[in-house]
């Protein structure tokens, strides 16, 4: 059974669909978890960074996809990252057999 949202949490979100400062409070609120997953996925900063930017912009563009019913924001946001981070080995292992 999934964690329910916290009201704070859910009312930010909320707020965040039409005001992009809320987004923002988002945004500092859960960069550095972001960050932190994606760096250890990848091994590199310059990397982790242009990763992390792209979840949360991926996260932006998405906002009225997400649905507190099935689960918390920043569970939302890690599969998020988890999924460019996949896409980004792809990316590598073709490049690498590329002649």
């Amino acid at each position: 059974m999934k964690e329910p949202v916290p009201d704070e949490e859910r009312a930010l979100v909320e707020r965040a669909r039409t005001n992009r400062d809320d987004f923002g409070q988002l945004y500092e609120r859960y960069v550095g978890r972001v960050y932190s997953y994606v760096y250890y996925r990848v091994g590199n900063r310059q990397d982790a960074e242009d990763l992390t930017a792209r979840v949360f912009v991926q996260a932006l563009s998405h906002l009225a996809d997400f649905n507190p019913e099935g689960g918390s924001f920043s569970g939302w946001l890690m599969t998020i990252a988890h999924n460019l981070s996949a896409n980004w080995f792809r990316d590598q292992a073709r490049r690498r057999a590329a002649p």
